[in-house]
C-alpha cells in the first residue's frame, strides 16, 4: 500500500514538475531524494489544492465508507480553512510591521497565534472522534497522518511570508 501510495504521490506532484521544472534531475538517487524535491515543489503550488485528491487516493474508502467521510471531512476542512484563514491574517500583519512591532504587538500576536494552535488541536480532536466513531479508529489515524502532512506543507507556505530577520 506504502508504494503503490508513494507511486501515485509521485504521479501527482514530481511528474508535472518532471515535465514543468526547468533543470530538474530525473535521476535522483532516492525515493527520499524524489519526496523531498516533491515536498519542495509542492510548497511552491496550492497544496490545498490537491488535498482533497490525495485524501481520496489514500484513504482508499469503499463506497459505503466513502458516504460517511466525505461529509465529516466537508465539515472538517471547512473549520480548518477558517483557522487557516486567521491564521495568514496574523502572518501578513506581522510580516506588514514587524520592523517597527511594539512589544505590546508582539505579545498580543504570539498570544493569539498560540490560541490559533490550540483552537486547532481541539479541531482534530473533535474530527477525528467523529471519525473514529463513524468508521473506525485506522480509518481515522490515517486521515490525521494525512492532514498533518498537508497542515504542515500549509504552514510552511504561509509563514514563507514572514522576513527573513538579520
Amino acid at each position: 500500500m506504502r508504494t503503490l501510495n508513494r507511486a501515485y504521490l509521485h504521479a501527482l506532484f514530481v511528474l508535472p514538475l518532471v515535465i514543468a521544472v526547468p533543470g530538474f534531475s530525473q535521476d535522483a538517487s532516492s525515493n527520499k531524494d524524489l519526496n523531498t524535491k516533491a515536498y519542495v515543489e509542492l510548497l511552491k503550488t496550492d497544496a490545498n489544492a490537491k488535498r482533497e485528491a490525495v485524501v481520496k487516493y489514500i484513504m482508499q474508502l469503499s463506497d459505503s465508507d466513502a458516504k460517511v467521510f466525505w461529509p465529516i471531512y466537508r465539515e472538517y476542512n471547512d473549520e480548518r480553512s477558517k483557522l487557516n484563514a486567521a491564521e495568514a491574517q496574523e502572518i501578513e500583519a506581522y510580516a506588514k510591521d514587524y520592523d517597527k512591532i511594539t512589544d505590546k504587538e508582539a505579545e498580543d500576536l504570539v498570544n493569539r497565534s498560540l490560541h490559533l494552535e490550540a483552537q486547532r488541536v481541539e479541531l482534530k480532536k473533535k474530527y477525528f472522534e467523529k471519525m473514529k466513531s463513524a468508521l473506525s479508529a485506522p480509518a481515522a489515524a490515517k486521515f490525521y497522518e494525512i492532514d498533518s502532512q498537508f497542515q504542515d506543507i500549509v504552514h510552511l507556505q504561509t509563514t514563507s511570508a514572514l522576513p527573513a530577520t538579520p
